[in-house]
C-alpha cells in the first residue's frame, strides 16, 4: 500500500477526475484541496490586510481565531451548530465597514465549504481504493459544515434533516413532529410539560407528583422496576436517583455520539450507501433510542448485574450486549471516560446490524481499543480533539513499550478472542498497549491506516474477520505494523 497522506489522496482523486474521459464530459471538474487552500489563503490575507488598515481589530481577531491548528497526530471533532443563525456576530463588529468585511469572510467560508464538499464527493466516488476512503470523505464533509453550517448537500450526507429552518438529527425531527420540547435539564418532554417540570413537578407512572413529593424521590431511590425516564436526542436513560444526574449522563452520552460519528462514521455505512448519501440519493432514517440505565449507587449497580456478570464489582460501567443497555451508577460511575468507553461499545453494536458474537473468535482487542480511543476526547475551541500520543491512555502505552519493553505482537493479538484475551495474565498491560495501537491506527503516519482499522472493526462486528484480516486490509505484514507502531510511540 503506498504511503500517501489522506488529503493527498483526495487531491489526486479530484485531479484524476478532472482529466479522465468521464470527467471531460462533466459540466465542471471538482476542485483540488490545494486550489481551495490557495484561494482561501489569498482571500483571508486580503481581508486581514484591509481590516488592519481600517483598524477593525475585532474582525482581524475573529478571522484569525477561525483558523484550525494543525492536527499533528490527532483527530478533530468539530462542533457543528444547528444552522447559520446560531453563529453570533463577534463582539465589536459594529461599524458598517467592519460588518462588510465580516460578510465577505462568511462568503469566503461558503465558497470553501462548497469546494471541500466537492472533494469529499470525489473521494467517495473513488471505487478503486481498498479499503474505501470513507473516513477521509466523512472528515471533509464535516470540514465543509464547519465553514457553512447551512450547506444543504453536506448536511444531508452527514445525516441531518431540516425542521423549522434548523438542521437536526432524524431522531430529533421525529420528536419535533410529535410536538415534544427539549431542555438540557429534563431532556425531551411531551408538549406542555416543561413549565410544570421547572416548577418542580414530575410525571411518573401515569400521574403527576407535587414538588415536595418529587423532591423527596432522590433521597429514596426508586426500584428499577419503576425507574423514571429521561430522553435525550439519541438515548432513553432510565434512572433510579435524581434527574440532575440523569441529565449529566445524557449530555456525556450525546457528546460521545458526536465524537463517534466523526471518528468512526464510516462504520455505519456500506461504501455504496455512503456514495448514495453524498450524491444526494440517500435519506437518513431515525433509529430507536439507545438504552441506558443509571442507578443511584455502586451497591445497586452490583446487585442488578452480578448475576449476569460475576466480575461486575470491578467495573465502573458496562454495556450489556444481550439487553443492548449501557449501565452506570451515580458519582464515580459517571466519570466521562467510563461513559464514552461504554457508549462506544453501544454505538458499534447498534449503529448497524452486527453479530452478538463479535470478537468471540478473534480480534477482540480492537473492540476494546476503539472504546479506549474515545476516552481521549478533550475540549477545544472548535469542538474537541481525539487521540494523540499525549492523550488518554496513550502515555501509559508508551511507558509500557519504551520503559518496560512490553509488547504483544499484533499477529498474536489478532488471534485472540474475547475469552482468551480476558483470561490473559497480562491483561492490564495489554489494555495499555491496545490504547496505543488505537492511536497508531487512527492517527499514525498521517492517518494512513485509519480506514483499514475502521473496516477491520466492521469485519469483527459482522463476524467476517480472520486472524490475518488486519494485515491484508493494511496491505503489509504484522511485523511491519509492529515496527511502525514502535516508531509512532517513540517519536
Amino acid at each position: 500500500m503506498p504511503t500517501r497522506h489522506p488529503l493527498q489522496l483526495a487531491i489526486a482523486v479530484a485531479v484524476a477526475a478532472m482529466f479522465s474521459p468521464a470527467g471531460m464530459g462533466r459540466a465542471a471538474a471538482p476542485p483540488t484541496l490545494a486550489a481551495i487552500d490557495r484561494d482561501w489563503t489569498a482571500t483571508i490575507d486580503d481581508l486581514v490586510r484591509r481590516a488592519e488598515a481600517g483598524d477593525h481589530r475585532a474582525v482581524v481577531t475573529a478571522i484569525r481565531d477561525w483558523q484550525l491548528p494543525a492536527e499533528e497526530g490527532r483527530q478533530f471533532v468539530l462542533m457543528i451548530p444547528s444552522g447559520p443563525d446560531d453563529e453570533q456576530l463577534p463582539e465589536g463588529i459594529d461599524a458598517p465597514a467592519a460588518r462588510g468585511l465580516w460578510e465577505e469572510f462568511l462568503a469566503a467560508r461558503k465558497r470553501r465549504s462548497a469546494g471541500v464538499f466537492a472533494v469529499a464527493r470525489a473521494v467517495a466516488d473513488d471505487g478503486q481504493s481498498a479499503p474505501p476512503q470513507m473516513s477521509e470523505s466523512i472528515g471533509l464533509v464535516y470540514r465543509a459544515l464547519r465553514d457553512d453550517p447551512d450547506n444543504e448537500r453536506a448536511r444531508e450526507a452527514a445525516g441531518w434533516v431540516r425542521r423549522d429552518g434548523r438542521w437536526v438529527w432524524p431522531e430529533v425531527a421525529r420528536r419535533l413532529d410529535k410536538g415534544e420540547e427539549h431542555t438540557a435539564d429534563f431532556g425531551w418532554l411531551p408538549k406542555g410539560r416543561v413549565d410544570r417540570y421547572r416548577a418542580g413537578e414530575r410525571y411518573e407512572q401515569g400521574r403527576w407528583l407535587k414538588p415536595d413529593v418529587a423532591a423527596a424521590k432522590p433521597r429514596r431511590p426508586r426500584d428499577l422496576k419503576v425507574a423514571a425516564k429521561l430522553a435525550s436526542d439519541h438515548w432513553l436513560v432510565a434512572y433510579t436517583g435524581d434527574i440532575e444526574a440523569a441529565a449529566r449522563l445524557a449530555a456525556e452520552l450525546e457528546k460521545a455520539h458526536a465524537a463517534w460519528v466523526q471518528a468512526f462514521g464510516g462504520f455505519q455505512h456500506e461504501p455504496a450507501e455512503w456514495r448514495q448519501r453524498i450524491q444526494g440519493r440517500g435519506r437518513p432514517r431515525p433509529l430507536e433510542p439507545f438504552a441506558a440505565t443509571l442507578v443511584a449507587d455502586r451497591a445497586a449497580y452490583v446487585a442488578a448485574l452480578e448475576s449476569l456478570e460475576p466480575t461486575i464489582a470491578r467495573t465502573l460501567g458496562v454495556y450489556w450486549t444481550p439487553t443492548r443497555t449501557a449501565w452506570f451508577f451515580e458519582g464515580e460511575g459517571q466519570d466521562p471516560t467510563t461513559v464514552r468507553h461504554e457508549a462506544t461499545h453501544q454505538l458499534f453494536a447498534e449503529k448497524r446490524r452486527t453479530s452478538p458474537l463479535a470478537g468471540e473468535r478473534c480480534g477482540f482487542w480492537a473492540i476494546e481499543a476503539a472504546a479506549c480511543y474515545l476516552e481521549s476526547l478533550e475540549p477545544a475551541a472548535f469542538g474537541w480533539t481525539l487521540g494523540g500520543r499525549e492523550a488518554g491512555r496513550a502515555p501509559a502505552a508508551r511507558e509500557r513499550l519504551i520503559g518496560d519493553g512490553f509488547h504483544v505482537p499484533l499477529e498474536e493479538l489478532c488471534r485472540l478472542g474475547r475469552r482468551a484475551l480476558q483470561a490473559d495474565d497480562r491483561l492490564p498491560q495489554i489494555y495499555s498497549e491496545i490504547a496505543g495501537l488505537a492511536d497508531f491506527f487512527m492517527n499514525g503516519e498521517r492517518g494512513r491506516y485509519r480506514d483499514a482499522f475502521v473496516e477491520y472493526l466492521v469485519r469483527i462486528y459482522t463476524g467476517t474477520v480472520d486472524p490475518d484480516t488486519l494485515a491484508k486490509l493494511c496491505g503489509t505484514s504484522y511485523e511491519s505494523l509492529d515496527d511502525a507502531y514502535r516508531r509512532h510511540m517513540a517519536r
